[in-house]
């Protein structure tokens, strides 16, 4: 009986630990493809870009 309660609390940890595994995984790749989106080199307003005055 006690061997069992000590299997079944490693299947546990076990299975804990792939799911946080899995979850590092996903974030890795949701935070690679944000990084890799395209960012906008410049701000519309209006449907016409802003001038930005040079000095």
């Amino acid at each position: 009986m006690q061997t069992d309660a000590i299997q079944k609390a490693l299947e546990t940890i076990a299975a804990s630990r792939a799911l946080r595994e899995r979850q590092l995984a996903n974030r890795a790749e949701l935070q690679r493809k944000a990084a890799a989106s395209a960012k906008p080199l410049y701000v519309l307003k209006s449907k016409r870009q802003l001038e930005f005055r040079l000095q």
